[in-house]
């Protein structure tokens, strides 16, 4: 992990968890070797898996030590929880870019009542989900790529680490992997709305956003990571930004990720 890096997760783990129980989950993080390591979260009910030394450790900075799913310190918020508190079934969350499945245990900590989709298209980062999740009968793993139509995508990896696989649809540039919609999701479900939609989908957006809005019109809660920076001049953040600003959302930037929630009074489409 080297030494910065380590002090910044020391400090993290015990200004979150306390002194006992941020050390013991920063060593499961920072201990030398590789494999699979256990970490166990203080406030949740079943430890989490993954692998050391990758990008798993920053998957679990954000998540559980950053808090960038932890919305309560926005206004809108509470609205949007005492809304998911008494939505009538079934309630729908669509983890898009589940990667290992910390935001789906995260999700389904915060939605107990909720399906989970945890939508993840690369294998080895799919059975990590399965094994993060296994505990939580709420989440759903959809091994597949998030776009606007049924198709089958290609996986390309653009690095040694495993969140470096990016998903196209240029044929012959990767493994082949189908692909679902987020209104096949929600039709899947039997859901005529969405609580929240969290897109951590690296470049995908721009498919996402293009067609076959009607999720959008009916969804409480968009999080979403713009992706340009991973496909520059792809114009995944032009689609999605256009696509936003044409519905009823606030609009807030926290650190990478932008937070949209449907407008108080403003009903659904």
């Amino acid at each position: 992990m080297g030494l910065k890096n380590g002090l910044r997760v020391l400090y993290r783990t015990v200004d979150r968890f306390g002194l006992g129980a941020g050390l013991k989950a920063w060593w499961a993080l920072a201990a030398p070797g590789s494999g699979v390591r256990a970490v166990r979260i203080p406030g949740f009910d079943h430890k989490v898996w993954l692998r050391a030394g990758t990008t798993d450790v920053a998957n679990f900075e954000q998540i559980f030590l950053l808090g960038s799913l932890d919305q309560r310190r926005f206004p809108q918020c509470r609205a949007l929880r005492e809304y998911a508190r008494t939505a009538p079934a079934p309630k729908v969350v669509v983890d898009g870019g589940a990667y290992i499945g910390l935001s789906s245990v995260w999700l389904a900590h915060a939605f107990p009542d909720a399906t989970i989709f945890a939508v993840e298209p690369d294998p080895a980062n799919a059975a990590m989900v399965r094994r993060n999740v296994a505990a939580w009968p709420n989440v759903e793993v959809v091994e597949a790529g998030l776009w606007d139509q049924a198709t089958t995508v290609f996986l390309r990896s653009e690095g040694q680490e495993p969140w470096s696989v990016k998903v196209t649809d240029s044929v012959g540039e990767g493994t082949g992997v189908p692909t679902v919609t987020i209104n096949q999701l929600m039709e899947r479900a039997g859901a005529r709305e969405l609580l929240m939609v969290k897109l951590i989908i690296e470049g995908s957006e721009k498919a996402v956003f293009r067609s076959g809005l009607e999720w959008l019109d009916r969804t409480h809660h968009v999080v979403f990571m713009p992706g340009d920076w991973a496909s520059p001049g792809a114009g995944g953040g032009q689609v999605a930004f256009a696509a936003l600003a044409a519905r009823s959302f606030d609009w807030i930037v926290d650190g990478q990720c932008v937070y949209c929630y449907r407008m108080a009074g403003k009903s659904l489409a």
